[in-house]
């Protein structure tokens, strides 16, 4: 019995010429911490400053995240700007 699944060197899988960008990993760790700390800070301040409630906190924590996408990005940018007058 053959193994339709199996390629023509072997079986193994070939190996992939994709990567991510170089220091793409700090990108997304920072990414990911600020969203950490922009949505716990914009909810304490929502639950603090916006105690009826009423979609508040909730705009709270969405203006928390969005300062973390911004931040990101202009890190991103900044990197990418800076890479291409190299």
């Amino acid at each position: 019995m053959s193994d339709s699944s199996s390629n023509s060197n072997g079986g193994s899988t070939p190996s992939s010429q994709w990567k991510l960008p170089d220091g793409i990993e700090d990108d997304i760790e920072q990414a990911l911490i600020k969203t950490a700390v922009g949505a716990t800070v914009g909810g304490l301040l929502g639950v603090i400053m916006f105690r009826s409630g009423g979609g508040s906190r909730a705009a709270s924590v969405a203006a928390g995240v969005g300062v973390a996408a911004g931040s990101t990005f202009e890190r991103i940018a900044a990197k990418i700007k800076t890479e291409q007058q190299a």
